[in-house]
């Protein structure tokens, strides 16, 4: 199958490709021509190939792009289609972790087929400035696989109403413990959940001390199921109430997760401007999401407003009133780009199911 993306134009052949994935693949190309830091790449899983081929064309200034694939004949299909598209490239055919453990590079970047979990100690032993990792394995992240989610990521995930946001920072959480080990910490510059998979584009930097400030933002989120009120803990070492403050119902855990903030506001609209100005099919759509990732108030969760108003029997108003009302009362407010109807606010959530009720009449 002839496949065109981007500026490029590939055969499949038998190569795994998911069209799903070609705004994922166009914000990549969007933030490798924002990070001019970056001179070399590596695509870890790269199939058809048409990932790093495209990085190659299509980013403005001169990147060395390996193309990585365990599969000998999907590496011949990758050889081909660069050849097609006079992208010079190498093509490595080499396992993942094999690769990582040997080489390293400004830029890694893994798009495996389910969880990443098993390449992620590799990925940051590899990475010097930075690393997108993908995820498909939603279920166990956000919980509603919880066996799983523990055994694969070492952290217990709820399944609440804000589970992609779940899902997202204990991924995070998992990179930000394997980075720390090599004393080294990273920075998310650019996270979203996108239909089926998390996506995160993360900075690396270098030193304990950084390591060490990095950890500060590892911790649990805790989470009342009867009056949907939740509050962080920071650390890996705390000590939660049984209770809920708000209503006394008994409480959950989840962690150790991330706590911090989940991009960098000038990076992400930095990529915004170059997918505005540049060719890409899924330009509209990413500029839409991406620019609620960017307003996104910096909280570690987010409400689901039919939610509260079913709790409360109440009728649902538009996301902007009841946006609007919060600012009113002096609480920052915004949307949020995990699902059409989720907020995000500082308000408390006695504050937040008493507008929504007076909201509804």
């Amino acid at each position: 199958m002839m496949v065109k993306e981007g500026r490029v134009s590939i055969e499949t052949g038998n190569a795994f490709y998911n069209p799903r994935m070609e705004m994922n693949r166009d914000i990549t190309v969007a933030c490798l021509e924002a990070l001019p830091e970056i001179s070399d790449y590596i695509d870890v899983m790269s199939a058809s190939g048409i990932r790093g081929i495209r990085v190659k064309k299509e980013v403005s200034r001169d990147i060395r792009v390996t193309s990585n694939d365990w599969d000998e004949p999907a590496c011949e299909i990758i050889k081909n289609n660069a050849e097609a598209n006079g992208a010079c490239l190498e093509v490595s055919n080499c396992g993942a972790n094999t690769l990582l453990s040997q080489r390293s590079f400004d830029f890694v970047d893994i798009d495996p087929f389910g969880t990443p979990a098993p390449y992620i100690n590799s990925v940051c032993w590899a990475s010097k400035r930075a690393m997108g990792i993908t995820a498909t394995d939603t279920a166990p992240l956000c919980g509603a696989h919880l066996k799983s989610g523990i055994r694969t990521y070492a952290a217990y995930p709820l399944k609440t109403e804000y589970y992609p946001e779940m899902g997202l920072r204990i991924l995070l959480g998992k990179v930000a413990r394997e980075e720390a080990k090599y004393d080294r910490a990273l920075k998310p510059l650019l996270c979203h959940t996108t239909e089926h998979y998390i996506r995160l584009y993360l900075g690396v930097s270098h030193g304990r001390a950084e390591a060490d400030a990095m950890m500060k933002d590892i911790g649990f989120i805790v989470h009342c199921f009867k009056c949907k009120n939740r509050f962080e803990l920071k650390g890996l070492a705390v000590q939660a109430t049984e209770t809920c403050p708000v209503c006394g119902a008994p409480v959950r855990v989840a962690g150790p997760l991330w706590l911090g903030m989940t991009k960098d506001r000038a990076f992400v609209e930095k990529v915004i401007g170059v997918l505005e100005a540049g060719q890409f099919n899924k330009k509209e759509r990413a500029i839409r999401m991406l620019s609620l990732v960017r307003d996104e108030l910096d909280t570690s969760t987010f409400y689901d407003h039919h939610a509260i108003c079913r709790d409360l029997k109440a009728t649902p108003t538009d996301i902007p009133t009841l946006l609007g009302d919060l600012k009113r009362q002096g609480y920052a407010a915004s949307r949020t780009h995990y699902m059409g109807v989720g907020f995000k606010t500082d308000a408390p959530i006695n504050v937040i199911r008493g507008t929504v009720l007076r909201l509804s009449g």
